[in-house]
């Protein structure tokens, strides 16, 4: 196996995630994350594809559970760089992302964390128990990138 590197880099978790895992080592990462998130107390979680080139259907699910996992530790989850052949093998598995945000680099995710920090932190006008404006996108459509 590839070495996974997971860095805190500014207000969220940077996951490299490395081609070529056996499931198994899937498993492992996904542990690793939701410890790493609970150590760090992070609240965004970056996952970078961009060295995956090949996606099954056991490597799609890791995707979407990993988003959910992280969403009940109170955490979102962005995702970046996938690749061409593994957004098409999403789709034609019937596979939606729901309450991710894509990107296409890691430009674009540290850019979209910094809005989403921003938004999400409470306004000096909104008094304390009362909603912030913030706002996540429900649903990925992957037929768009």
């Amino acid at each position: 196996m590839e070495t996974t590197t997971i860095h805190k880099l500014e207000n969220l978790l940077l996951v490299s995630v490395p081609r070529d895992l056996m499931d198994t080592e899937v498993l492992q990462l996904r542990r690793q994350v939701l410890q790493e998130i609970r150590r760090c107390q992070s609240q965004l979680v970056l996952l970078d594809f961009s060295q995956v080139d090949i996606c099954d259907s056991f490597f799609g699910r890791f995707i979407q559970s990993m988003a959910k996992m992280a969403e009940l530790m109170g955490a979102k989850v962005i995702v970046s760089g996938l690749q061409d052949a593994v957004v098409e093998t999403m789709v034609e598995l019937g596979m939606t992302l729901p309450n991710l945000q894509a990107v296409l680099d890691l430009d674009e995710a540290l850019a979209l964390s910094r809005t989403n920090t921003q938004i999400a932190q409470p306004s000096e006008q909104t008094e304390p128990g009362q909603p912030s404006n913030a706002t996540w996108t429900d649903d990925l459509d992957l037929s768009a990138l």
